[in-house]
């Protein structure tokens, strides 16, 4: 049997980390409502894992203050989880910290070279 999601209330080192992150000038959508949770809270697999919130950055800008926030010694307990588009089959995007969803924002070919058969994307 797979466990009934819980929507106990976040953590409050996860609420901090938000504040700052916002306060920082992340540009990207900071998502902790139970709705955007509950979606990313399963992947292509049989597991479930509800996260603390979910994050959409708009760039690479705001993938460098999420880790460099991160790596501060005030957030050392906030674990980032990456998502693209949530196909595993074994819950590699699945979290119980934050989800970091780059496939809404970020999901643009910035180039194609044909002749050696290369793709650069977001």
């Amino acid at each position: 049997m797979i466990a009934r999601l819980d929507t106990e209330r976040l953590d409050a080192h996860y609420l901090r980390f938000l504040e700052a992150l916002k306060a920082s000038g992340f540009e990207g959508e900071i998502a902790p409502d139970f709705a955007n949770r509950t979606v990313l809270a399963t992947d292509n697999s049989i597991y479930q894992r509800l996260p603390q919130a979910v994050l959409y950055p708009r760039g690479a800008s705001d993938l460098e203050r999420l880790a460099r926030l991160a790596g501060e010694p005030a957030h050392r307990r906030v674990v980032l989880t990456p998502r693209g588009g949530g196909t595993g089959t074994n819950g590699q995007s699945l979290t119980d910290g934050l989800v970091v969803d780059v496939s809404k924002h970020m999901n643009r070919i910035l180039e194609i070279d044909v002749e050696q058969r290369r793709v650069r994307v977001q």
